[in-house]
């Protein structure tokens, strides 16, 4: 018998819906009902009802979220992605995943036939991804073959049309922060009003991962940054338990896209990075996308060990690039992934964090990075600063009642990520930690509270500031605020406060 719950075994932690900026209150509005539940729970006596559970519960979610993608892809201007390209992509993701992965195989079949769609569909988001990050090199090519340096330089960083405004121009790292507006609560810009209402970036997510701790200790932390308009601005971002009577698999998932970061009962955490690679021969050929090797390494049980040792025999290609980082408590590494090759593995690290961002590592993948040098250069200095913030955190442990020497629980991995502005960013969702030990996650969500016209104005008045500019930094995410109102629900652009509300899952298997 199938069990569907939309309670689950949630936790709320007791700093939920409370911003870290805090701020004076307003008083909630009248017929604002409660916000719809972050999290899912299905459980059922197999892999294939567990795909059939999650269909009822979570479907709908998951089909806004692929009708978002296509509108984005295959009509926004200019099309980089076709609908027929988009199927053939699917139909090379099935018979990849039914040679290799067993238990994604199921689990997705059980999913195809609740949903009434194919999900396979539903799985490419990287690799549609990765075919909108080609156009956009072959832009900057042609660019550079047409003007001088200087010009050219121009045109890599903007473009006229419609889907480069919505989500590729680099934003300020931090919300507007400063806080001169005491009686809103709100915020006030401290640098660059301008830069700060731009258009939010590509994502661009960083993270870190650590076991080898005492032989008990393992965390998987990262950021989740997204192009907002492309995710519904993280109003639908869920977590997702999934049990049968064996294990349980407890992870994060935004906008119903089934690109899970999370962790499996054999206590494996993983978290999955964009890793723009040259290499796409994966594309023509029956091939494992992310999101399906992320589900088999979950719902198979691995350990750190066998999910590695699976990956290194993996028979079919992988279909694009991409990075993750696995952990357990005997240690963490840090996998690249793409379709020229087996996948790179690092060594294992012991009680030492394994950190990354959107650049490559190892030595077999760095020949083929297909992002631009400011993209590299942007990667490598957010992996810079979050390692700075992880030695100063370590070296701070006299100071700490546990005396404890690395980040070891989801609150300890969280404090590090939102403690740099670089790392936690305009274009961050969410931030997504697994303690490993406790088997908890922990989640700090982006949420939307809806700005009024009378609070434009007030903000404008008070900073001396055109209304226009702040509507347009409301519309970015730019000001924090904690209005006490319903967090927005619509995945639609809006002028909008932001505060992050902190929630805790635990995985009861």
């Amino acid at each position: 018998m199938e069990k569907i719950s939309t309670s689950a075994s949630a936790q709320t932690a007791p700093s939920s819906e409370e911003s870290e900026d805090g701020g004076s209150e307003h008083p909630k509005t009248e017929d604002e009902g409660p916000a719809p539940q972050r999290d899912i729970e299905v459980s059922a006596g197999d892999m294939r009802g567990l795909g059939s559970a999650l269909a009822a519960a979570y479907g709908k979610l998951m089909h806004n979220g692929l009708q978002r993608a296509r509108e984005y892809y295959t009509s926004t201007p200019p099309v980089s992605c076709t609908n027929a390209k988009w199927q053939e992509l699917g139909r090379n993701a099935r018979l990849g995943t039914q040679m290799c992965c067993p238990s994604a195989a199921a689990f997705f079949e059980g999913l195809e036939a609740g949903l009434g769609w194919d999900v396979y569909e539903a799985l490419v988001d990287f690799e549609v991804y990765t075919i909108e990050l080609q156009r956009r090199a072959e832009e900057r090519r042609k660019a550079k073959g047409k003007s001088s340096s200087s010009s050219s330089s121009s045109s890599s960083s903007s473009s006229s049309s419609s889907k480069e405004s919505s989500g590729s121009s680099d934003a300020s790292d931090s919300e507007l922060d400063g806080g001169t507006l005491a009686s809103m609560g709100t915020p006030a810009p401290g640098k660059d009003e301008e830069q700060a209402a731009k258009a939010l970036p590509n994502g661009r997510c960083t993270g870190f991962a650590l076991g080898g701790v005492d032989g008990q200790i393992g965390v998987v932390a990262q950021t989740a940054d997204l192009p907002p308009l492309l995710y519904g601005y993280g109003d639908f971002d869920t977590v997702l338990c999934l049990k049968t009577p064996q294990a349980g698999t407890l992870v994060y998932d935004s906008d119903g896209r089934l690109c899970p970061i999370g962790m499996n009962s054999s206590g494996l955490g993983i978290s999955v990075f964009n890793l723009h690679l040259s290499q796409t021969t994966g594309f023509e050929q029956p091939a494992l996308t992310v999101q399906t090797v992320l589900w088999e390494l979950l719902l198979a049980q691995h350990t750190l060990a066998s999910g590695t040792d699976w990956l290194k025999n993996v028979k079919v290609p992988l279909m694009c690039g991409s990075a993750l980082l696995l952990a357990d408590a005997t240690g963490s590494v840090t996998v690249e992934l793409n379709s020229g090759g087996p996948p790179a593995i690092s060594e294992l690290h012991c009680g030492t964090p394994t950190v990354r961002a959107n650049h490559p590592l190892q030595d077999s993948c760095k020949p083929s990075f297909g992002g631009s040098e400011r993209a590299g250069r942007e990667s490598e200095r957010r992996q810079a600063a979050l390692t700075r913030r992880l030695v100063a955190w370590c070296a701070k442990a006299p100071e700490r009642a546990n005396g404890a020497s690395a980040p070891s629980s989801g609150e300890d991995a969280l404090a590090v990520l939102r403690s740099s502005k670089k790392v936690r960013n305009l274009s961050t969702l969410a931030c997504v930690a697994c303690d490993l030990r406790q088997r908890r996650l922990h989640v700090e969500f982006r949420e939307r509270q809806p700005a009024t016209e009378a609070e434009v104005m007030k903000i404008a008045k008070e900073l001396a500031l055109p209304a226009k500019r702040v509507a347009k930094a409301l519309a970015a995410g730019s000001v924090q605020c904690k209005t006490g109102r319903r967090r927005m629900t619509t995945g639609k652009p809006a002028r909008h406060f932001t505060r992050w509300a902190r929630h805790a899952f635990t995985l009861g298997v």
